[in-house]
């Protein structure tokens, strides 16, 4: 049996871990997104790696706070410290940005993959917590991108700061299951209302960002690739071209351990 490595991604909306093994993303499980403690983490890492033989271990984290007890339990599970994805490391592509330690480690990884899965030049969109757009330009260098309210912040802010709207659950099978292309666009209730114009104004954004980065970078082969756990509904019925990848994160951090074993051993 192949030794696996667990990758992790630490985000606002869930924590997503996974096993990883020459570029494949298997066992991917997520996780409320609260402080964890060590024993919740042991746990859930235990079970994880059940079964196969660990060579080590990578975390992108965007959520400081919550870090810790990642590090701790990763390092006493495989034997020696987990890689904590930052700027500094090899990524496979180089960064022409002027801040670069400000460049969420989220975005680092999902670039790094999409420029190693999709070739350059790549869009990569990130439907999370917040609406991240990042580029990796013709010359395989990361140089910038945008960043948007995401899908829940939009539901969140109208149930926070009005007193009778309702807050609306997203992450429901109902929900998701919901074929707005067949939906009248007059809501009938409350909540069909704040759906629609949820799903027509987020999806009316995404065009609009997207179309002038398009014009804005003139690459007449720009590849267009998306992950997140809203991308692909938010994206249905869009008319854009997007390769949907739901581990495109995990698979970036796993590429990003690969290529920085020799500073992890």
């Amino acid at each position: 049996m192949q030794p696996v490595i667990i990758v992790v991604d630490i985000g606002n909306t869930s924590t997503s871990c996974a096993l990883a093994c020459k570029g494949r993303i298997f066992r991917a499980t997520r996780l409320p997104p609260h402080d964890p403690s060590r024993r919740l983490v042991r746990r859930h890492l235990v079970k994880l790696a059940r079964g196969h033989r660990l060579r080590g271990a990578a975390v992108c984290s965007v959520v400081p706070n919550h870090t810790r007890p990642w590090l701790l339990e990763l390092k006493r599970l495989t034997g020696k410290p987990p890689l904590l994805v930052h700027h500094r490391l090899k990524l496979g592509i180089s960064i022409n940005y002027p801040r670069p330690g400000t460049i969420g480690a989220d975005r680092l990884a999902n670039a790094c993959a999409a420029a190693e899965q999709y070739g350059p030049p790549v869009i990569v969109a990130d439907f999370g917590t917040a609406l991240t757009f990042d580029i990796v330009s013709r010359q395989r260098a990361y140089i910038g991108g945008i960043i948007a309210p995401g899908l829940p912040l939009m539901t969140e802010y109208l149930a926070d700061r009005t007193a009778l709207l309702p807050r609306i659950r997203l992450d429901t099978p109902a929900w998701r299951k919901t074929d707005f292309n067949r939906m009248d666009a007059v809501g009938k209730s409350t909540v069909q209302a704040m759906l629609i114009g949820a799903r027509l104004g987020y999806a009316g954004m995404v065009r609009e960002i997207i179309g002038r980065l398009k014009q804005s970078l003139h690459e007449p082969r720009l590849q267009l690739c998306a992950t997140g756990g809203y991308a692909a509904w938010a994206l249905a019925g869009s008319g854009l071209r997007v390769k949907i990848d739901p581990d495109l994160t995990l698979r970036g951090i796993a590429r990003i351990y690969d290529l920085n074993q020799a500073q992890d051993r």
